[in-house]
């Protein structure tokens, strides 16, 4: 106690004698060398160059340099692409009137309803795949199967190694089947309330993924859960080895849909500008659902984790992909579901509009479940340190807190979704459409086939 008065003391007379005299000397040095030296020697040239190329390419260019290795973004692309912003709702008064409860407004959502056993949501949000141990923790991966749980939606296994406590906490799970070679066997298939067959993500396409042998020989129990042998590395490639035609991958989602006893089977991969070329390989094969992740896509880590010109943006591949199943006469056969760069309640709601079934989220989840958490870590460490995999940081998550966080979102999410429709007069969530929007942009407008806020 004497000590922390003896310190308090002396820190009060530094700043109250010194401080103030060494901040104006340092400054007054700046000041002259900013304004005296040539741009080439001068201090103020770091400015411009943060200013020109940006602080994160900036950083990048540095951690590149450093390692020789394409930097692995935990949460991937920065930016959002999708003109979501130009998108505006239209609300009714007399024309056609709203409702009076909000609360009356439906949002159950059925996925893959030719399926034996559909999945059954109440919301129509859910979970996207996020792995555990090569990228999320086991803390993180639980917490985010109770949130699930509590707000009535599906978690997703991502296409890491099967976790039993992600299983347990999870009243609904998709399970990934991913180009990794691990995770595909009858037990764990079957542990699914549906299977997702993972060919790419929104923001890197297929690119391959790799996990070094020293980092397996670190974490022995990964090394074991990957199925791989010491001193070798881990591999997701670029493509699902099984599959070589769409021969192929009709019979992988046969053989999926009777090993699991009839769960919805559904296809996931990056949105593209050959979009409905794939798509017409994907719906030849018979699936319960298509996810398409856009451009906008989060991923963590990887070799093509910083690669943020591959792929569509994801306002543009739902509306495609809609008109695609809408020309084969297949909405409401096959399912839809869309993600990347989704984060707001309005966001989730405009998707819905463009004709997607439901929507699964990432980035945004993990950002809500961390919540006030994530000062356990500060100030020398980000917030988000706290969720992986590989943090030192990882055991101070709390679990049932995190879930709470996370299905106070959802909660939220639903409740401002469920006003906005009842503005629309709109009696359930997949009532909402292109004639519930316009937009500012003319030309958006007229691409989708909406209102353009100039005209009647």
């Amino acid at each position: 106690m004497l000590a922390t008065i003896i310190g308090v003391i002396v820190v009060s007379i530094f700043l109250t004698l010194g401080a103030r005299s060494i901040i104006g000397k340092v400054f007054g040095f700046l000041y002259t060398r900013i304004a005296t030296e040539q741009y080439w020697a001068n201090l103020f040239e770091t400015y411009n160059i943060v200013q020109m190329v940006g602080l994160g390419r900036l950083v990048e260019t540095e951690l590149r340099s450093a390692h020789g290795q394409p930097p692995a973004r935990p949460f991937g692309r920065r930016e959002i692409i999708s003109p979501w912003k130009e998108l505006f709702f239209n609300p009714v008064y007399l024309y056609r009137q709203p409702l009076l409860d909000y609360k009356k407004v439906k949002t159950e959502v059925i996925i893959g309803p030719g399926a034996r056993y559909p999945l059954k949501l109440k919301i129509p949000i859910l979970i996207g795949g996020m792995a555990y141990g090569t990228a999320l923790s086991a803390q993180t991966k639980q917490a985010l199967a109770m949130a699930a749980t509590i707000a009535g939606t599906a978690a997703n296994t991502g296409n890491g190694p099967f976790l039993s406590a992600e299983r347990s906490a999870a009243e609904k799970l998709i399970v990934q089947y991913s180009r990794g070679s691990w995770a595909k066997d009858l037990e764990t298939l079957k542990e699914g309330d549906a299977i997702e067959i993972q060919l790419g993500q929104g923001l890197w396409g297929p690119a391959p993924i790799e996990v070094s042998p020293s980092r397996l020989a670190r974490n022995p129990k990964l090394r074991t859960l990957l199925g791989v042998e010491p001193g070798e590395k881990a591999v997701i490639p670029a493509k699902l080895l099984e599959v070589k035609d769409d021969k192929d991958l009709r019979e992988l989602v046969e053989n999926l849909r009777q090993k699991s006893g009839g769960v919805p089977i559904g296809i996931k991969l990056g949105a593209t500008q050959w979009l409905e070329k794939e798509l017409a390989v994907l719906v030849r094969a018979n699936p319960d659902y298509l996810a398409i992740d856009g451009l906008e896509g989060g991923t963590h880590g990887g070799l093509g984790s910083s690669l943020d010109a591959l792929g569509t943006p994801t306002l543009y591949a739902i509306d495609r992909a809609r008109k695609f199943l809408e020309k084969k006469n297949l909405v409401g056969k096959i399912s839809l579901l869309a993600g990347g760069g989704l984060y707001s309640p309005m966001d989730f709601l405009k998707a819905l509009a463009l004709g997607v079934d439901a929507v699964f989220i990432g980035t945004i989840a993990l950002m809500a479940l961390v919540h006030t958490q994530g000062a356990k870590v500060l100030p020398w460490e980000p917030p988000t340190t706290i969720i992986f995999y590989q943090s030192k940081q990882k055991n101070k998550l709390d679990i049932p807190q995190a879930a709470e966080s996370l299905s106070n979102f959802f909660k939220a999410s639903t409740r401002e979704m469920q006003i906005a429709a009842l503005c629309l007069g709109r009696n359930h969530l997949q009532d909402v459409g292109k004639t519930d929007l316009s937009s500012i942009n003319r030309g958006l407008a007229e691409y989708l086939g909406i209102k353009w806020c100039g005209e009647e």
